[in-house]
């Protein structure tokens, strides 16, 4: 009994590395897919609609992979409270990031910057975000 008790644990553990090891590889996945891209991916055209529009498509492709990366890292936590930490932490981010966008459009209430600006904020501070979560999830220790 005692050893069938400690081959299922082995077992356990080896499903639960495995299953780290994918998270960690699929969230190292969407983080070189965003930073694949130009940390200036529309610098071709700087008048304010070609580049808002190119803004756009950006930060929907870096939206789409910043929700992936942190629901990757969520299958990382090693606890139900820094599961909880991570989800608080990415909540107050999110409300952090779309203050401080914002305050272009108040800023500069009567220009045409104040798109332009607030996206630049939005696509900078997604980017900041997945490095930093990158690195306390030390995600060069999963494969690519």
């Amino acid at each position: 009994m005692a050893v069938l008790a400690a081959v299922t644990a082995c077992s356990l553990t080896a499903v639960g590395q495995s299953a780290e090891i994918a998270h960690g590889a699929a969230a190292n996945r969407e983080y070189t897919s965003v930073f694949a891209h130009s940390d200036n991916p529309c610098a071709a055209n700087y008048a304010t609609a070609p580049y808002l529009q190119c803004m756009t498509k950006e930060l929907a492709f870096v939206e789409l992979h910043l929700n992936a990366f942190v629901e990757d890292l969520r299958g990382l936590s090693g606890s139900p409270e820094e599961l909880a930490e991570l989800n608080q932490t990415d909540t107050a981010w999110r409300a952090y990031r779309k203050n401080v966008c914002a305050l272009p459009w108040t800023r500069f209430a009567d220009g045409t910057i104040k798109g332009p600006m607030s996206a630049e904020c939005q696509l900078n501070l997604d980017r900041a975000y997945m490095k930093e979560l990158s690195g306390i999830y030390i995600l060069s220790q999963f494969p690519k």
